[in-house]
């Protein structure tokens, strides 16, 4: 009956009011998930079934020993057991994922629920007492799913609904804190020619390598999404038109000495043309900026492309200096 019992019954409800004892007592009979006690000091007292079905550690192992044990030694090192019981201490409980480690040397990531067991009278402390549970493989799912509904799963930058989500918090944000901020549009040259000629095949590997190269060229606080076939958008934060067209100049030369390899053993090359648009009083919004970059890039298109054209205003487009 005790296994059926959920963490949650532990953390709450009528376990919730039972002494240290009581629950070491009762953790006994519990092997779904762990629960143990550590002393004033953060040594561990108690070691249920459970704890050790998770960790590998026997009682043996652990008994007496100090909570820094279940770490490991980065999180040690980083005083993250130290930290975790101050906080307990400070806020009476403590409700985290933390990384924890095994008797095998391996690692899982835990759902920690700490508590602090105080005496009545006095209020001294008694205990801390923590249920933990292995959420790894739940995390693995959420983050898989997760990935699949923001990824674009070829070449895994983000897709077009989350980069218009991401977009429109940051341009929000930039608004409101009066920072430059700018929006760029990427298409690469002539791709339904090496689709045709070489294949899709190594049309996907052409967009593969081109996602790669951006990706490494640029800022980590931009981001990259598909936004079409071969068209891309980049957010650039804190970037102003000037300095995004300098930036994706030298991206676009990245890309220009990119190598790639058919399936037939013939080795291509391709370009990229781009339009900026830059936040400003007449950019209110995303799908402004979107427009203005996709007029710029048009622009590029028209006039040669393998080129990186800034949108100034809907009269003025001036090509950026190379």
């Amino acid at each position: 009956m005790h296994d059926k019992l959920s963490p949650s019954d532990l953390r709450r409800g009528s376990l919730g009011r039972l002494s240290v004892q009581e629950r070491i007592e009762v953790a006994a009979y519990i092997t779904s998930f762990g629960v143990y006690h550590l002393d004033q000091e953060g040594h561990i007292r108690s070691w249920n079934p459970g704890a050790q079905r998770l960790t590998g550690f026997t009682a043996r192992d652990v008994l007496g020993r100090p909570f820094a044990q279940l770490f490991g030694r980065e999180a040690v090192a980083k005083r993250q057991p130290a930290q975790v019981l101050n906080f307990c201490r400070a806020h009476q409980r403590v409700r985290e994922e933390q990384w924890r480690t095994r008797a095998d040397g391996g690692s899982f990531l835990a759902d920690v629920s700490m508590e602090l067991a105080r005496r009545k009278d006095d209020g001294a402390i008694l205990a801390f007492v923590e249920v933990f549970e292995d959420i790894t493989e739940r995390k693995e799912r959420e983050d898989a799913l997760y990935r699949q509904a923001t990824r674009d799963p070829l070449t895994g930058v983000v897709n077009r609904g989350h980069f218009t989500e991401v977009a429109n918090k940051e341009v929000d944000r930039a608004k409101r804190f009066s920072e430059p901020l700018s929006i760029a549009l990427l298409d690469i040259d002539h791709f339904k020619h090496v689709n045709d000629t070489y294949g899709h095949a190594a049309g996907d590997s052409a967009l593969k390598a081109f996602t790669a190269a951006v990706e490494g060229d640029v800022r980590a606080i931009d981001l990259m999404g598909r936004v079409g076939g071969e068209e891309f958008a980049l957010l650039l934060p804190r970037a102003s038109a000037t300095a995004a067209a300098e930036m994706l100049q030298r991206t676009r030369q990245v890309v220009s000495a990119l190598r790639v390899s058919a399936d037939d053993g013939r080795i291509f090359g391709f370009t990229v043309s781009g339009g900026v648009a830059e936040l400003r009083d007449r950019s209110t919004n995303l799908a402004m900026l979107l427009r203005q970059a996709d007029a710029a890039l048009y622009r590029a298109k028209r006039e040669g492309r393998n080129q990186i054209i800034v949108w100034k205003d809907l009269e003025d487009i001036v090509r950026a200096r190379r």
